[in-house]
């Protein structure tokens, strides 16, 4: 699987029925269609307390600070989230077993939680300190001997995916009942969705084909772990109700929103805390042939990273500058991700996101004449015949251009005119032609979405009705449709100074038949004396008055 980690993704607005249809661990099972789910609170999954519990977590809620100002996580309000009396009774179990005190404190925007600083932390020195025996790793998971059988020789975010699966069984008195109280049951990546929603809400866009190429290959291993719980039935006897693929792909959408990367020990581990830690992005490369992006433009410019220190045998949030008391931490990803990844991974849209991209498809037909010396320059360039460029919404990769440009030449001539590094017109033809492809390209993905129009989506993210997989899906259309309203802007934009169209006599006026057609007109009132003066030429020209008779003599 081709994953990338990253942001906590708020919890489910309710707990999914499934029935049981077969045998749990081999057997399919109903899901009720996350689209039937609207929008709402967080499902609670702590069981009913007395008034008395309920009375302290009200008095918690009414501590935590709420800010005005926006998250740096930029999620839009209609994701859910866990109450902040929930995530505080969390920290208060952890502390119960070992979690130091931090220099961060809970917070809230609008209903959202989040973690702020409680002082001003030097460069260098621990926002946050998590202790690794709070922490999930593979060595804790391969430690169960129940577990061992199905996680051996498997990857991390597998493991952390049965894991889940198997504490669901032991609630809140179980070992790690503290940290599971703010861990969702599941995300809204698509791999949570059913097929029918995934083809309906996801059509057109890349999202589609990526989540069910991800889903058939989750469905692929999960046969091979059903084969292992099948042959193991003493040993997951009490368990074995909860290992069903329906639940597999729950806890895998969870591993894989939660998960960190712990680059000193190259593992993934679930820590504590780091669920309120929203991912942030560095700003979006500023190379392009449009234009070029400001530095900074896409996430705050302190980089806040997440690691082990074996020092304090603890995983420790540290930033590269000062935090000022009551800022928001949270963990820089120097790996941006676009929309449709961080749909895919962490069941997330941002309403705004500067990577967002398409995919053009370009390729060299081997019945080209020129194939030859063509594949020859592609090679030295590193790309291949059937190649992929990724276009965003502020700029065409000179790349696209210049691959576009090399294909539909067809004299020797014009390949030595041909600069991969330069954005050089070749012929007013060739330009013409390349451009009309990329409009057409791009009139094929537009017209190829769920939604026939922006509009539609926007009354979809307004309409309370509308569940969050309809909102997911409608905002990453938003999004996409942006970025190809702005590159077919940007090609029209290329194509206006180009003022003909090719013939194979070559270029000629788009206009020629209507200035044709003026230029008729014009001359009828001038026939008259066109032919009068004829006339009088003939008359006056004393060639046409010889005797033919004399002229044999």
């Amino acid at each position: 699987l081709v994953v990338r980690l990253g942001l906590h993704h708020p919890s489910q607005t309710q707990a999914v029925t499934l029935k049981h249809q077969g045998t749990p661990a081999g057997g399919r099972l109903r899901r009720t269609p996350l689209s039937s789910i609207k929008c709402g609170n967080y499902a609670s999954r702590v069981p009913t307390r007395s008034s008395r519990a309920r009375s302290r977590l009200l008095a918690v809620r009414a501590e935590v600070p709420v800010l005005e100002r926006k998250s740096v996580a930029g999620l839009p309000q209609y994701l859910p989230s866990p109450p902040a009396a929930m995530v505080e009774g969390g920290m208060d179990s952890l502390r119960g077993k070992g979690l130091p005190a931090q220099n961060l404190k809970l917070a809230t925007f609008g209903s959202r939680p989040a973690l702020v600083t409680s002082r001003e932390v030097p460069p260098g020195q621990p926002l946050m300190t998590v202790p690794i025996d709070l922490c999930v790793t593979k060595e804790v998971i391969d430690g169960d001997p129940v577990l061992k059988l199905l996680t051996e020789g498997k990857d991390s975010l597998t493991s952390i995916a049965l894991w889940l699966m198997k504490e669901r069984t032991m609630g809140q008195d179980g070992k790690w009942g503290a940290y599971m109280r703010v861990v969702p049951l599941f995300t809204y990546s698509p791999i949570t969705w059913t097929q029918e929603e995934r083809d309906s809400l996801l059509r057109g866009s890349l999202a589609q084909g990526e989540a069910n190429l991800r889903v058939q290959e989750l469905e692929r291993m999960w046969v091979g772990l059903a084969k292992t719980i099948n042959a193991h039935s003493e040993a997951f006897e009490n368990i074995r109700s909860a290992f069903t693929f329906e639940n597999f792909l729950d806890a895998f959408s969870v591993a894989l929103a939660h998960a960190v990367y712990l680059p000193s020990v190259d593992k993934l581990a679930l820590v504590p805390l780091a669920e309120l830690l929203p991912r942030v992005g560095p700003p979006a490369p500023s190379a392009s042939v449009e234009g070029n992006r400001e530095p900074g433009a896409f996430g705050p410019e302190n980089r806040m990273s997440l690691d082990y220190d074996a020092s304090t045998q603890s995983v420790v949030l540290t930033a590269k500058e000062t935090v000022r008391e009551g800022e928001e931490v949270y963990v820089s990803d120097e790996d941006p991700s676009s929309n449709v990844e961080l749909l895919l991974s962490r069941g997330i849209v941002r309403p705004t996101d500067s990577h967002d991209f398409l995919i053009i498809n370009t390729n060299v037909v081997m019945a080209d004449t020129l194939y030859t010396a063509k594949k020859q320059i592609l090679d030295a360039y590193g790309l291949r015949e059937d190649q992929q460029f990724l276009v965003y919404k502020d700029r065409i990769p000179l790349e696209l251009l210049s691959y576009l440009r090399l294909s539909r030449l067809q004299t020797t001539e014009d390949l030595l005119k041909l600069n991969f590094e330069k954005d050089q017109i070749i012929s007013e033809m060739n330009e013409y032609e390349i451009l009309q492809l990329l409009l057409s390209e791009a009139r094929m993905i537009s017209q190829g979405y769920a939604a026939p129009d922006t509009d539609t989506d926007r009354f979809v993210l307004r309409d309370p009705e509308s569940s969050v997989p309809e909102k997911l899906a409608a905002s990453l259309r938003v999004g996409e449709k942006q970025v190809v309203s702005a590159f077919m802007d940007a090609v029209r934009t290329r194509l206006a100074p180009i003022r003909g169209i090719p013939t194979k006599s070559g270029m000629e006026n788009q206009n020629q038949e209507i200035i044709d057609m003026f230029d008729a007109m014009e001359s009828i009132p001038k026939a008259p004396g066109r032919f009068v003066k004829s006339v009088a030429d003939w008359w006056t020209d004393p060639e046409n008055w010889k005797d033919p008779d004399e002229a044999k003599k």
